[in-house]
């Protein structure tokens, strides 16, 4: 039995003495555009949810209700599919500073105030100019981003975000003056 136990711990540790050193995946570059764009895109969704989560209860139009909780569902599906791609890829926590369409602190304020028409004629404004920061940022990752899932992701948000911008204006013009 001794014999045994000592030719398997032989043949276990000769194994062991063959197997390959552990790989280290590549460190991603927090530079990358990869990494910018992730970086870009979930704080963007972010202030999209932000803004999306002001709708209820203000006296908004079906539609502008509906167009609402649309892109609420989308962008927090995308804000998961950004983080776990991030996280598969390895790529850095890192948050761009300059995001193209992002709301000012002062038009939040002003949003939080408002009711009625006035509420969603600055709400479709606002968000319209967000979805067009957000197209911006996506033609630019698609002129130098890498990753091919990125890239994809690109090329639906941007038929998606255009769909919902065509839909906002149009909500826009049904929207009774003052």
């Amino acid at each position: 039995m001794l014999r045994v136990l000592a030719a398997v711990l032989l043949v276990v540790l000769a194994a062991a003495g063959c197997a390959d050193a552990p790989v280290t995946p590549p460190v991603p570059d927090p530079t990358s555009a990869d990494a910018g764009f992730v970086g870009g895109m979930v704080p963007h969704h972010e202030q999209a949810l932000e803004l999306t989560a002001m709708v209820g209860g203000r006296g908004a139009s079906p539609g502008l209700e509906a167009i609402a909780l649309r892109i609420d569902r989308d962008q927090v599906e995308e804000i998961g599919q950004l983080q776990g791609l991030a996280l598969a890829r390895g790529l850095p926590a890192v948050h761009a500073h300059t995001m193209s369409g992002m709301a000012a602190p002062e038009t939040v304020a002003r949003l939080r105030e408002l009711r009625g028409p006035d509420f969603e004629r600055l709400w479709l404004d606002t968000m319209i100019t967000h979805h067009e920061g957000a197209l911006a940022m996506a033609r630019d990752y698609l002129a130098t981003g890498r990753d091919d899932t990125l890239r994809r992701y690109a090329e639906v948000l941007l038929a998606a975000q255009s769909g919902e911008i065509t839909t906002m204006r149009r909500l826009g013009t049904s929207i009774a003056g003052p």
